[in-house]
């Protein structure tokens, strides 16, 4: 039994009672290496770091049960881990709150503009109050899965009464002057020259093929005269488009994200966006209203189909669109 300790021997070890050790075993925290033929506990020499890690989180205020839910998720988590957590917790909403703070002082030259009825409004200004009432031009890139969004936001504005054109970007395509449109663009077409004229007000990256410098650069054109007014939709289950969140072209507008992971559901509930489990979907920030709108899926979806339909209402989520214009053959509102 070399380098086994006793009970007695492995709580003086961390400094905690015996019958704490008894107790993390009864919650499935911390279990005996062995038990001994005398029925006596043994534990491991290599059980302390994580028995030091409970006592931590413990001596932190954390409750037995709320000990156990951190370790679910993350066996390895102390209070060093935890810091890091919560500094990139705080810097992302630091982030958005420049966001917001941005949208509000837009917002305000707008009704400061419109009250005095002196002066023409800016183009940014204009295109603000234009994404307002929905007429804004909805870019949907990526490497694939692009028609099936193209299609669900086009139901959107069907249900709305508005039968929305949906282009496909080739090089040399006269794009409307008249909003709204969908356009789709293939990412093999970001370094085209003409790609810099699509100045989107709502730019879904529905999936990014690899992550690279080269890649990064190409997505970034499309930012090139982005500004507050501008939405960025983004996969947060797909590692290389969340890269672009970071990006301060990226970062001048708003941002949402759509996932089909769980775990993301206090992110998302905070900075807006969509979550899908298969079954049902929450939205969050809808028209920037703080309820959620919950919808519930009429039949299964492959899993493309279902990202798609996510993203799509990622796409309209400012465009003063009801909840009820996001129904239709696929999800009904959830009672």
């Amino acid at each position: 039994m070399k380098n086994w300790l006793t009970i007695g021997q492995f709580a003086k070890e961390i400094g905690v009672s015996a019958k704490a050790l008894r107790l993390y075993e009864d919650m499935g925290l911390l279990k005996s290496h062995v038990r001994g033929e005398n029925g006596y506990r043994y534990y491991d020499e290599a059980q302390l770091d994580l028995a030091r890690r409970l006592k931590e989180l413990k001596d932190l205020g954390f409750t037995l049960i709320e000990i156990k839910a951190l370790l679910e998720t993350d066996e390895s988590l102390d209070s060093d881990k935890l810091a890091t957590s919560m500094y990139a917790r705080l810097n992302e909403i630091s982030r958005q709150a420049q966001v917001l703070k941005s949208q509000k002082e837009q917002i305000e030259h707008i009704l400061s503009s419109l009250q005095k009825k002196q002066e023409p409004l800016g183009a940014e200004q204009r295109r603000a109050i234009m994404s307002y009432y929905g007429k804004v031009s909805i870019l949907i890139t990526g490497c694939d899965g692009l028609d099936k969004t193209a299609h669900f936001v086009h139901e959107h504005f069907k249900n709305a009464g508005q039968d929305v054109p949906v282009l496909t970007w080739s090089a040399g395509v006269e794009l409307p002057e008249a909003k709204p449109y969908i356009l789709i663009l293939q990412e093999k077409f970001l370094e085209y020259e003409d790609v810099l004229k699509i100045n989107a007000d709502v730019i879904v990256i529905k999936s990014v093929s690899a992550h690279s410098q080269e890649m990064e650069k190409a997505y970034l054109r499309l930012f090139a005269e982005a500004g507050p007014h501008v939405t960025t939709v983004i996969n947060a289950d797909d590692r290389a488009s969340v890269s672009f969140a970071g990006q301060e072209a990226v970062r001048k507008g708003r941002i949402f994200y759509f996932t089909k992971n769980r775990a993301l559901e206090p992110q998302i509930q905070n900075i807006g966006g969509i979550i899908g489990d298969g079954e049902e979907v929450e939205i969050y920030g809808f028209n920037l209203t703080k309820p959620k709108v919950e919808l519930r899926l009429k039949r299964i979806l492959a899993i493309e189909e279902e990202v798609a339909l996510l993203s799509s209402y990622a796409a309209v989520m400012q465009l003063g669109l009801s909840k009820e214009d996001l129904t239709g053959n696929v999800v009904e509102i959830k009672s």
